[in-house]
């Protein structure tokens, strides 16, 4: 299934600084995050700020330093490396990361995530059977 985020603004809501953590999507436990994206409505105007994609337990499994400076789509993709599946409740957040160490008023982003409900376990194993 596909959940789209509310629209974190951080002129109606909050400035935003290095550290902070906007948490958007709720993960059920047995979840899996298979792509989506990270979609910066509103350009934050400020280089020195980047954002991380992923969950508490790994905070850029999803995005790693994705920019905020200019309007753009940035797509994630289910992978190897990084946090995935989620085995307890969870969610997706945002942390903002600041090299410039002065913030943004003017950053405008929600998050689209294609989540796996992967909480039905087979009761049945395979079997394999070789030769004869």
């Amino acid at each position: 299934y596909v959940i789209t985020s509310p629209v974190y603004d951080a002129v109606d809501n909050t400035s935003l600084a290095g550290a902070d953590i906007v948490k958007l999507i709720d993960l059920p436990a047995d979840s899996m995050v298979i792509g989506g994206a990270l979609e910066v409505l509103e350009a934050s105007g400020n280089s020195s700020v980047t954002l991380d994609v992923g969950t508490s337990t790994d905070v850029d499994s999803l995005v790693d330093g994705g920019a905020s400076n200019a309007a753009a789509i940035i797509q994630f993709n289910l992978k190897a490396a990084g946090i995935n599946m989620v085995t307890s409740a969870d969610s997706i957040q945002v942390t903002v990361l600041d090299s410039g160490s002065s913030g943004t008023t003017a950053l405008r982003f929600r998050v689209h995530a294609v989540i796996c409900d992967v909480s039905v376990n087979p009761v049945e194993s395979a079997t394999v059977s070789t030769g004869t």
